[in-house]
């Protein structure tokens, strides 16, 4: 097996993060702010499509409640920045008249943010992980939805209780000053660790004990593939990768904890790996290019015609592309096969 480095599929998680950069280069240039937006609309649902693709993708999984760890992440960054660091980001603002709050304070609430968001979808994903990771197919994605609703409701009990917002639901974020060239750059950084991390995952041993879980857990077993720790494990990379979308999320709109356990970004995340194509690293990525600006059109005349064209994504793809677009092209030309893994 060729080093990581020297694989062929590695060129296109690399081509993905240099075409991001570039993006973000040539769209403050421009001054472009439109372009930025979509680009880092486009890179959200890269990233969340690739956290559900450990899980989903690559084990066979289907968590429909995946939701649940965009919703702790935006909690995370609410209890950081919307509580704990409130009084000093006014003050940087409104006491002292600065335009933004300054990079190094920026850096440390996002690292903050995304440390206790990591480890709350850690404890969540071991400890709930552990019992529904015993059910599978639609047992373990109703199990899920279960999961989600006791979050979300645990989270908004705690928000009211707390004094971060009197009903219980919304946190709003202290002004911060920063620009949408700010916020590219933010959701780049997580874009980067996801892309890492999700095609790691995917050519690792690890990878490789998870492909034979989604294809014949029972044989996978009796070939000796420890197929509940490497389910865990799976669960909790999947839901470090989707907090941490949560978090960047919470930076550029704050937080609603009813919005954030949405069961619709579980569908999204879910029709994204459906379209690309199961069992690869550019499945999810391909999902997003296609759901995305259709999405966003059809929003743009009314929401019911985004839901209409999320509905008819869904039968198409069952019903006509089983194995998604990248099950296509791999079948319809062999020798791309290798850059698709």
């Amino acid at each position: 097996m060729a080093a990581f480095g020297l694989r062929r599929s590695a060129v296109v998680p690399a081509l993905i993060l240099v075409f991001f950069a570039l993006v973000g280069v040539a769209g403050e240039a421009a001054g472009s702010g439109l372009a930025l937006s979509l680009a880092l609309d486009t890179m959200k649902y890269i990233g969340i499509g690739l956290a559900m693709a450990v899980i989903m993708s690559y084990a066979g999984y289907v968590s429909f409640g995946h939701s649940m760890f965009i919703g702790i992440g935006g909690f995370a960054a609410a209890y950081i920045v919307g509580g704990h660091y409130r009084q000093e980001i006014l003050r940087y603002i409104v006491e002292e008249g600065l335009p933004k709050v300054p990079a190094g304070f920026l850096a440390k609430l996002l690292v903050e943010s995304s440390l206790l968001a990591a480890g709350l979808a850690v404890l969540i994903a071991v400890v709930a992980g552990m019992p529904v990771l015993r059910l599978r197919g639609a047992f373990f994605a109703i199990a899920t939805i279960g999961l989600n609703f006791v979050l979300l409701n645990l989270v908004r009990y705690y928000l009211k209780v707390s004094g971060l917002t009197e009903y219980g639901d919304e946190v709003a974020f202290p002004n911060m000053g920063l620009t949408t060239s700010d916020y590219y750059w933010i959701y780049y950084a997580f874009l980067v660790v996801t892309v890492a991390v999700a095609y790691w995952v995917r050519v690792s041993r690890l990878g490789y004990g998870l492909a034979a879980i989604r294809e014949d857990e029972d044989a996978a077993e009796v070939m000796g593939v420890n197929t509940y720790l490497y389910k865990v494990i799976a669960f909790v990379i999947a839901g470090v990768l989707a907090s941490l979308w949560g978090v960047a999320d919470a930076f550029k709109t704050s937080y609603t904890a009813g919005e954030y356990f949405s069961l619709l970004h579980s569908i999204v995340m879910i029709l994204e790996n459906s379209i690309g194509g199961i069992g690869t690293f550019v499945g999810p990525v391909i999902g997003a290019i296609i759901y995305y600006p259709l999405a966003w059109v059809t929003q743009a005349v009314t929401a019911e015609a985004a839901y209409t064209v999320l509905g008819a994504l869904i039968i198409i793809v069952v019903t006509f592309f089983p194995r998604g677009v990248a099950g296509l092209i791999r079948e319809k030309i062999p020798r791309l096969r290798e850059y698709l893994e």
